[in-house]
């Protein structure tokens, strides 16, 4: 009974380190990060995942422990896990925004809102010496919050930090709203004038509602 619980709970925590949620990144993530572990070797998104490393792992132990367990009563148990698997990693996204919408029905604050990296993006560049960034991005509204204060991450360039303004944005409740805005940078102790042009994808955002602030990274 015991190899039984540790081979299927292997599985599912290997599932839940590789799977991305509806907000563009894994559980695993978020565990690295709680540990004070960055979840990527390099900083931001480079290097190699750890997270989806350790979650490899652990289906390549798990899967062939219950396939092996199981396969004298069950003789196609291999190729029914793995289909398994593939179905939780296409529906978890899909699983896990229905579930925060229900858990936070009737929620407000910080809690009740959440920015999805996936498909949003941020375009910098300089206007009459002024550092703008053109962003697109998506946030979620699990509860009965219809506003939130937005602005990008500070950015650092040349070395020196632009810290960006923020700006409250209207969303739909209960929903994903789409924000496209354009938002006025500034550099910490300028010394001379700024140029710089391009993008990022997924960049790092803070919310904050009620003066209480969350950053996704």
């Amino acid at each position: 009974m015991k190899s039984r619980i540790l081979s299927i709970s292997a599985i599912i925590v290997g599932l839940l380190f590789i799977s991305n949620h509806h907000l563009g990144y894994s559980f695993g993530d978020d565990l690295f990060r709680w540990a004070g572990i960055p979840p990527w070797t390099q900083q931001g998104v480079y290097g190699f995942h750890l997270p989806v490393i350790a979650g490899l792992i652990l289906l390549m132990v798990g899967i062939p422990w219950v396939s092996r367990m199981y396969r004298p009563r069950y003789p196609k148990i291999m190729g029914r896990v793995l289909i398994g698997c593939v179905a939780w990693i296409v529906l978890f996204p899909l699983v896990s925004e229905h579930v925060m919408y229900l858990v936070k029905y009737n929620a407000s604050g910080i809690s009740s809102v959440s920015y999805s990296k996936k498909g949003s993006n941020c375009d910098y560049r300089t206007k009459n010496e002024t550092i703008l960034a053109d962003c697109q991005i998506h946030i979620y509204s699990y509860g009965n919050e219809s506003q939130v204060a937005v602005r990008p991450l500070n950015l650092e360039i040349g070395g020196k930090m632009v810290e960006f303004e923020r700006k409250v944005v209207a969303v739909r409740p209960r929903d994903k709203t789409k924000v496209s805005e354009t938002f006025e940078g500034s550099v910490v102790q300028p010394d001379s004038p700024m140029s710089m042009s391009g993008g990022a994808r997924e960049p790092g955002i803070e919310l904050t509602v009620d003066g209480r602030s969350k950053v996704i990274e």
